[in-house]
């Protein structure tokens, strides 16, 4: 009699874990598409006042272009998301703001300029750099859109001998 209590104690328990398992595995999914959608939803914010602040002041497409990028990798770069979380909230971002007929060409330039960097600097080392730009990567290492390195290179160690 005790086994077979102890045996339906022990399933029940089971029971209950795999219940909340499953309960706690929802509300992280849910997270993760509720950050994507607040960064997209910044992004966006971001984007339309820096194009209208660009417009304002009278700049070049270019120079709003630039401005637009800049607005939008503060927001990256301050929200300290992945790359995978960036991608998706750019695309969202974009996809919202051609919705709802927002979508100038300076941030449409911006957009897939800033995620053309996200992507380089996700998937190795680009020959030569980035696609240019201001701010840095989200996740540490060379800003956005960096080049390779201006110094010539790293040093050595202490038998290195320079060909002089």
């Amino acid at each position: 009699m005790r086994k077979s209590l102890s045996a339906l104690a022990v399933s029940a328990s089971l029971a209950a874990v795999a219940t909340v398992a499953g309960v706690v595995a929802v509300p992280s999914i849910a997270l993760a598409q509720d950050s994507v959608q607040a960064l997209a939803n910044a992004i966006a914010a971001a984007a339309q006042t820096a194009a209208s602040e660009a417009a304002a002041a009278g700049l070049t497409p270019d120079q709003a272009a630039e401005a637009v990028e800049a607005a939008i990798q503060a927001v990256i770069l301050s929200s300290g998301a992945a790359p995978a979380t960036v991608t998706a909230a750019l695309s969202a971002a974009q996809s919202s703001l051609q919705a709802s007929g927002s979508l100038t060409p300076a941030i449409s330039s911006a957009i897939s300029s800033t995620s053309a960097a996200v992507n380089a600097g996700t998937s190795g080392p680009a020959a030569g750099g980035g696609a240019g730009g201001a701010g840095g990567a989200p996740t540490g290492g060379a800003p956005l859109g960096s080049g390779g390195s201006a110094g010539g290179g790293g040093g050595g160690g202490s038998d290195y001998r320079p060909n002089t």
